[in-house]
């Protein structure tokens, strides 16, 4: 007995489960019905101009209740899950909320809900019957599958995404049917892909690529192919348009992550300016993330791929692995290769295994893969620059110092990791353009990026932000003055160069760095050949060691400032020195234990004049953009003697007459001030005024964006408008063709242009003011001229059914100026015309509506005639209107066929909840209905003629009439 008392104890609770949930589910039945009632007594008592009249089901149908509108006192702070928030005291929520008594007291109104909530009110002119792909979502994606293979057999789901499905329709009907499902919580009309959203958070003036862009032009990443290994990028894209090269290693999933990543490295810029990447000039080849280990190495040779980005992770893994072991042979079997990660969001976590154990905040880099020497870690900043608290850190499980670099990551370390390949993919062209076409090694790329890295975090290198903030603009700089030097040795073959460093100088730095041979599994220490870097002044006999941080498994040892001493942990080492007094330095790099017969390694250095000075934001006019952003990042480079030295800033908006003053005495040091844009359009000129002179920014635009509009769109021509911009004195028309870019195919110098279809039979537009100095400013959004609900004059023809079927035609025109009046047809299914139902003269107006009268039984046609100025017409399409006339319901098919299914139509007005009879010829009562199903099945009841009777809910006699059943 004693062994079966665990199980009978198990029996009883499930019992008392199951009795538990019907006695929920009884109790929310008895609720609904006394909240139907309730919402009936509050929603008469509601303003009908509010969200009530809205979105409150007023049908009185007999149907479940699965969600309900309620209010409540906006003074009343209430907490209680909603599914839409209406305004701040209204909201849908669902039926199970209605059993917390205390929470529903609080509402001042109730009413069950109508499916309108589940459509965006910008989608509703386009949702209708004729959509046939649509965007749906919900709480349980896996229930609205359910519901839809068991409901609406007819639906096919196209692609599921992480939060929504795309289904295909096949009947007119299934919208209905399927807003219907209590599963179902949004339901959006599907947009063909290729025009994207902006990218949130993307700023230019980070990492000096406003300057990148604006002083380097041609640093674009042309012919460099970079990896997005993760899901699959978008390939229609519009800033990846034509870019995407095919992969047998994609994965079959297109991901909006993989898209925003590949938009940060190299978009093109098509779709708007922040959507610009630092490579615009790449190519790209997708990968899976499926497979942790490194890509075959034959399959990105052959496409040319010489920068993989891994914006990803797992978990915290502080071992050397075999991933992290793969990555590493692989780069040094191929040198010219980067592997570029991501460090990952888990800053604040620890470690659970591994020395670092149970230290916050430290050694949570997320991936064994990461562990590797060879690639490179990107933490995050903020969009004010400030180190981002999930941004993982190290150090590594060795001690070695992790991340390397930091980026501005406003939705974390991928869109960090982003940055930077995007930077590597530039400097790999530009290295090319001046070495016939080869790819540097991946250590002259390290050491010009540690090296030119933004000192931030805490003085020095450090755990959390590695070498610094990401300078692409400084690396690139250096890349092209050649301020670096290659060189290999073997054990007792030290390596030296010297450096002259002149007078005046506020800093030298030097960075070396070096691809090494992969170590033993789980080894304890990664490194395996390890080479050291000293600089000694040669008159002096001075001699400078790398910075070294105390990697003690110790909160307040990972925090402290680096010392100068031997490195033995990492494969870049870092020398720099303040106020270097001038004369020879050597630069020495000797092996201290190397196994490779010969290490290959690169050394890069810089010197910063004391005094100098240059801007690095705003270049464009896309930098003040106060519609964006309220407010101008002014950032520049300079060195200083002292750090404590200020400076005046100011601005003309007269081309340097005048200057106003921004902020004065400031500390120079910061290199940086957020200033608010005034509202008001101007070209403008920054100047710092320092004690070693004054120096000026490029002249920027502060003006309104450009916003192009579609009046008409039709066969033969189509017209574009646009905001008239202060300075211009024309525009650039941009069109996307079969080129990967926007290119310009016309300037006019109107603020519209109407343009000859068979000239220019492009879909995608931009507008380009062209100032008066030459200057050009900021491009508009591109757009999709046949995304954007105009056609040709007009822009929506619909209908709206009253009561008794009384029908009103409704015509929204998209250019009024050119039409001269509006003709409102009933047709043939054909076009045929059979009477005019209207006419009106066009009075500038954009809506019209027409009374109609009552619409005919069955199916009529009805359409729009729009006459033109100029004496030409356009039709619209015929749209059907499917009613029962006088009738009050109406079945069909009719003759009906035994064994098919009858639908019926109701007259507008009258509600599901009237009742029906079906008799025989002599009179007998065959099948009674309480209220009128969706379908009605007859293959029970014997052919012939059955007689109907229709009754109002309160008895009242509607109508008599009869259905012939073959």
């Amino acid at each position: 007995m004693s062994r079966k008392r665990p199980f009978l104890k198990w029996k009883g609770f499930f019992i008392s489960l199951v009795l538990q949930t019907m006695v929920k589910q009884l109790t929310l039945f008895f609720l609904a019905c006394a909240f139907k009632l309730l919402a009936t007594s509050l929603y008469a008592q509601a303003d009908s101009k509010n969200w009530f009249s809205m979105y409150a089901d007023t049908t009185k149908s007999n149907r479940q209740i699965s969600y309900y509108i309620v209010e409540w006192d906006p003074a009343t702070a209430l907490e209680f899950p909603m599914l839409l928030a209406l305004d701040a005291h209204t909201a849908i929520v669902q039926a199970d909320l209605l059993l917390q008594e205390k929470i529903v007291k609080s509402f001042t109104q109730i009413a069950p809900a109508n499916n309108l909530w589940k459509i965006p009110g910008g989608s509703r002119q386009y949702l209708n019957d004729r959509v046939n792909r649509v965007i749906v979502s919900g709480a349980n994606l896996k229930a609205i599958e359910l519901a839809i293979k068991n409901q609406l057999s007819s639906t096919t789901i196209l692609q599921q995404y992480p939060n929504a499905l795309l289904v295909k329709l096949a009947g007119r009907n299934q919208l209905e049917s399927l807003l219907q499902l209590p599963a179902v919580q949004f339901v959006d009309c599907y947009v063909k892909p290729g025009i994207e959203t902006n990218i949130i958070g993307y700023d230019r003036s980070f990492h000096g690529i406003s300057a990148l862009d604006y002083l380097i032009p041609r640093a674009n990443g042309r012919g460099v192919t970079v990896s997005v290994k993760e899901q699959r990028m978008e390939p229609t894209d519009l800033d990846l348009y034509k870019r995407v090269l095919p992969s047998a290693l994609a994965a079959a999933t297109v991901s909006a992550h993989a898209t925003v990543i590949a938009s940060i490295i190299g978009g093109a810029g098509n779709s708007f300016y922040d959507g610009r990447g630092i490579a615009n000039g790449c190519s790209f080849f997708s990968s899976n993330f499926d497979n942790l280990f490194p890509d075959s190495i034959v399959q990105l040779t052959q496409n040319n791929v010489s920068v993989q980005n891994h914006s990803y992770g797992t978990v915290i893994q502080n071992y050397y692995g075999a991933e992290a072991a793969a990555y590493d042979a692989q780069l040094f079997g191929h040198p010219t290769l980067l592997h570029v990660f991501s460090a990952g969001n888990r800053g604040q976590d620890g470690a659970a295994a591994g020395i670092y154990a149970g230290l916050p905040g430290f050694a949570n880099l997320t991936g064994n893969f990461k562990m590797a020497k060879n690639v490179i870690t990107v933490g995050a900043v903020n969009n004010t620059g400030t180190l981002a608290a999930e941004s993982s850190a190290g150090p590594l499980y060795d001690g070695r110092l992790a991340p390397q670099l930091a980026a501005l990551g406003p939705n974390g370390t991928s869109d960090a990791a982003a940055m930077l390949s995007g930077t590597l993919a530039v400097m790999q062209q530009l290295y090319g353009d001046s070495n016939a076409m080869q790819k540097p090694a991946a250590s002259l790329l390290k050491a010009l990026l540690y090296n030119t890295a933004d000192d931030i975090y805490s003085k020095g290198i450090d755990f959390k932000s590695g070498y610094g903030l990401l300078n692409s603009y400084e690396a690139v700089r250096a890349l092209q003055q050649k301020k670096y030097a290659a060189g290999a040795i073997a054990n007792g073959q030290p390596w030296s160069t010297i450096l002259n460093v002149p007078a005046g100088i506020a800093s030298l730095k030097l960075t070396l760095a070096w691809t090494d041979s992969a170590a033993p599994l789980n080894n304890y220490k990664a490194l395996v050949n390890d080479i050291d870097l000293e600089v000694s002044h040669m008159a002096a006999g001075t001699v400078y060691k790398p910075w070294i941080l105390n990697s003690s498994a110790n909160a307040d040892s990972l925090r402290l400032l680096p010392v100068r001493g031997r490195d033995s942990l990492n494969t870049a080492e870092q020398i720099s020195l303040e106020r270097p007094a001038p004369g020879a330095y050597e630069i020495r790099v000797s092996a201290s234990s190397a196994t490779s017969s010969l290490v290959n390694f690169h050394v890069a250095w810089q010197m910063d004049t004391i005094g100098s000075f240059y801007f690095t934001n705003p270049q464009h006019a896309s930098d003040a953009n106060r519609e964006e952003n309220e407010i101008l990042n002014i950032k520049w480079k300079a060195a200083v003697a002292d750090t404590n030295q200020t400076g005046d800033l100011s601005i003309s908006y007269d081309a340097g007459v005048h200057w106003l003053p921004v902020v004065s005495n400031y500390r120079i040091f910061q290199q940086k001030y957020q200033w608010p844009i005034k509202d008001t359009n101007s070209m403008a000129q920054l100047k710092m005024q320092t004690a070693y002179g004054s120096f000026y920014s490029k002249q920027f635009i502060m003006a309104k964006l450009t916003r192009p509009t579609v009046d008409f769109n039709c066969s033969d021509s189509l017209r574009l408008s646009w905001n008239k911009h202060v300075y211009a004195n024309s525009y650039k028309i941009f069109a996307l063709a079969d080129s990967p870019y926007l290119k310009e195919v016309t300037t006019v110098s109107d603020s519209f242009v109407v343009m000859d279809r068979a000239m220019f039979p492009y879909n995608v537009y931009a507008i380009e003011p062209v100032l008066s100095n030459g200057i050009l400013a900021s491009r508009s959004v591109a757009i999709d001229v046949n995304l954007q609900g105009v056609a040709c004059f007009y822009k929506t023809f619909y209908y709206n059914l009253a009561d008794s079927n009384r029908l009103n035609l409704v015509l929204e025109l998209s250019s009024p100026v050119y039409v001269d009046s509006i003709y409102f047809e009933q047709v043939t299914a054909m076009g045929q015309r059979l009477r005019q139902a209207g006419a009106q003269k066009a009075d500038g107006r954009s809506l019209y509506d027409q009374a109609a009268g009552f619409a005919p039984a069955g199916i009529s046609y009805w359409r729009a005639r729009i006459k033109l100025r100029s004496g030409d017409e356009v039709l619209t399409p015929i749209i059907e209107v499917l009613t029962t006339g006088e009738k009050m319901i109406s079945f069909y098919p009719n003759p009906v066929p035994r064994n098919g299914t009858v639908r019926h139509l109701l007259k507008q007005g009258l509600g599901s909840d009237a009742r029906l009879y079906l008799y025989d010829i002599a009179g007998r009562l065959l099948k009674k209905y309480s209220s009128i199903p969706d379908n009605f099945n007859f293959r029970t009841m014997p052919a012939g003629l059955l007689i109907y009777r229709l009754y109002s809910p309160k008895d009242e006699l509607l109508e008599t009439g009869k259905i012939l059943l073959q």
